[in-house]
């Protein structure tokens, strides 16, 4: 029997049981009224798109998920004595809607609004810092003596925190002419440590930079306290990860980075509840979706990478659908990351030879990347 992976098998047992469990679904469809009927047969994990309206879900201690953006984007929220933290901004065209509800939510929180003092960045897509210009704008920074006196224009806004190879991209991309990367959306403050560590709000925030993930520049936050941890679009519970390889994101890259996430999280009983995780896209999440999830990426990757140790091109691998089993639940034929865009990126950053995936013997690629051959 040759290694090859099962990639289109199935026990006679399981797809009985598949086919009955269809069955069973499609009578339920069928049976019920016919608005019912329609919603039932959509894509049960599809999101719908932002109907103009963002609404505050409480998710643990001190943060909250500010819903409602299109495509299911998630914006975080902290709120304490010392003010308001924010995590990604939405996109453009819902920013003002979003300082209104950011403001309002506040103001039910104490004696006077609290107001917005840090945005952190996530990551540079239009759907994380879209609404940067607005959200900063809407608040203010804290400084005081000298320095403030020096710096009068400082405490004009929120500061805007990000890593440094975000702002980079930028800066990059704002000078090729993209609207999506204007100044006025660039952080006023980037780190570029592997971890960052500030205190607000009674609590301890740390920022983790994961090298290489979906890109280059994403950043990740633990809200130490409230056991929330705002993953950006390493973790999707909408779709495969976005991996974007222009910006210098890679397999397996995020790969480390969800182990990293897992290593971080903390389950209640039975493996459910515990440290709440906030993905860049989707409902919440604990640190067994993000167990499962990373297994069905690793089981994609494997295989991509079996069938180009074989010399396949990558129209072969294509063809093959090395994802099937699982595009149910993450694939998509078409909007704006795609299926057939997940495996060409796994494709390309994974070298023409090479072994299963391992935290021990990882090696980042393109072969070329001044990253090539870093261990984690």
């Amino acid at each position: 029997m040759d290694n090859e992976p099962r990639a289109r098998t199935a026990q006679p047992a399981l797809a009985m049981m598949a086919a009955s469990l269809l069955a069973l679904a499609n009578a339920a469809v069928f049976a019920a009224e016919p608005d019912e009927a329609a919603a039932s047969a959509r894509d049960l994990y599809a999101l719908p798109a932002s109907d103009g309206h963002i609404v505050p879900w409480h998710g643990q201690g001190a943060v909250w998920l500010m819903a409602g953006e299109p495509r299911g984007s998630n914006v975080a929220v902290q709120v304490g004595d010392q003010g308001i933290l924010v995590v990604d901004t939405g996109v453009r065209d819902m920013a003002k809607t979003l300082a209104e509800q950011i403001a309002q939510m506040s103001q039910g929180r104490g004696d006077e609004p609290k107001i917005i003092r840090y945005v952190i960045n996530t990551d540079g897509l239009p759907d994380h810092i879209g609404g940067n210009e607005v959200i900063r704008a809407a608040g203010s920074t804290v400084v005081a003596g000298n320095f403030a006196f020096d710096n009068p224009g400082l405490a004009s806004g929120a500061t805007v925190i990000a890593s440094q190879n975000l702002l980079a991209r930028l800066v990059q991309e704002s000078a090729s002419g993209s609207a999506d990367a204007a100044q006025a959306l660039w952080p006023t403050d980037t780190e570029d440590f592997d971890t960052y560590n500030m205190h607000f709000n009674g609590e301890a925030v740390q920022l983790f930079h994961p090298h290489n993930a979906t890109t280059d520049g994403n950043l990740m936050v633990m809200f130490r306290r409230s056991d929330v941890l705002v993953t950006g679009d390493v973790v999707d519970m909408t779709s495969w990860p976005i991996i974007d390889v222009a910006r210098g994101g890679t397999i397996d890259g995020e790969l480390v980075a969800l182990n990293h996430i897992i290593d971080m999280s903390v389950p209640e009983d039975k493996e459910e509840g515990g440290t709440l995780i906030i993905p860049g896209h989707g409902r919440l999440a604990d640190q067994s979706d993000v167990v499962y999830y990373k297994n069905d990426v690793t089981t994609v990757r494997n295989r991509v990478q079996y069938y180009k140790n074989q010399g396949k091109t990558l129209q072969q691998v294509l063809d093959i659908k090395p994802s099937w089993d699982f595009d149910e639940r993450f694939g998509h034929d078409s909007g704006p990351w795609t299926t057939r865009q997940f495996i060409e990126a796994i494709y390309k950053t994974l070298p023409a030879h090479g072994p299963s995936f391992s935290m021990q013997t990882l090696t980042l690629v393109p072969a070329d990347s001044a990253v090539s051959g870093r261990k984690f």
